[in-house]
């Protein structure tokens, strides 16, 4: 059966979204090609594949305090910037990568962009890993408050909650922070937590096993916030406000012990393992 909600990009990867519905809204990135997996066997047997994860640079919306889901905003000059400078760290590093597939909203796709772009210019001899964009990786949908101010989400959470939240709290309530949003959204649009935990654990799952076939390796992600957010929840929650602040452009990392091992539902800690979380450090100088 064919699911209508399911876009599949050239190489067959499964992208969620309505097709026409994305030519007209602009919200939606068109695939942009097949991923090449590099090898890189593990001593146990098992075949590894590391994730790279980027949250995207910063945007207009990101300045003027602005829910931002599914709706999209452009990076600004700041964003741009750091965008490269994530890639030339990464390139220093000398960091290869098997594939590489971005949100299909427009700031991850145009981060993915600045981001090889700059790291092809300090490391040309690198390849340079054919890139898709994927809506399971998209930001969480808010609903009725997108693009709306941020205060407003977060009476909304005082409503949901019947009390003030610490943001910190929010974090370790995950679940019920994304499930007090759905329940006060009018527009139906807005996620249940089992929504996006399922989303992100297809993705996480299928791209490692895909990557897997082909021999194991590295692959780079550029997604948003609260995704980053709910992968770390998802693999180690005690760590789920570590830190705090999941700032633009900083890497995440996430390992998957055996990719041959995954199948639907096996994004756990039981396969896959978190690493360093939020890091700054590819930034450099930002010059």
């Amino acid at each position: 059966m064919i699911d209508s909600n399911v876009v599949h990009g050239e190489n067959g990867a499964r992208v969620l979204g309505n097709s026409a519905a994305s030519a007209a809204d602009g919200r939606f990135a068109v695939p942009l090609g097949e991923a090449i997996p590099a090898a890189a066997p593990s001593p146990s047997g098992g075949t590894p594949v590391t994730f790279y994860i980027v949250r995207h640079g910063q945007t207009e919306y990101n300045l003027k305090h602005l829910v931002q889901g599914w709706c999209d905003a452009p990076l600004t000059e700041a964003g741009v910037r750091d965008a490269r400078a994530c890639g030339r760290g990464l390139a220093r590093a000398g960091i290869e990568f098997a594939a590489a597939y971005s949100s299909d909203l427009g700031r991850a796709v145009q981060t993915m962009g600045e981001l090889l772009s700059a790291r092809s210019e300090v490391a040309p001899e690198l390849a340079l890993p054919s890139r898709m964009s994927d809506s399971r990786i998209r930001e969480w949908c808010y609903g009725d408050l997108e693009a709306r101010p941020g205060m407003l989400m977060r009476d909304v959470l005082n409503e949901g909650f019947g009390c003030a939240m610490p943001f910190e709290e929010l974090n370790v309530r995950l679940p019920e922070t994304a499930d007090a949003i759905k329940r006060w959204d009018a527009s139906g649009k807005a996620e249940s937590w089992e929504q996006i935990k399922e989303r992100l654990g297809d993705f996480y799952c299928d791209v490692a096993r895909k990557v897997a076939l082909s021999g194991g390796g590295n692959v780079l992600v550029v997604t948003h916030s609260f995704v980053i957010r709910s992968t770390m929840y998802l693999l180690d929650p005690a760590r789920v406000n570590d830190p705090v602040k999941i700032e633009n452009a900083s890497v995440t990392k996430v390992t998957c012990d055996d990719g041959f091992a995954c199948d639907t539902g096996a994004f756990s800690s039981a396969l896959f393992t978190l690493g360093v979380t939020g890091s700054t450090s590819f930034l450099g100088s930002r010059l």
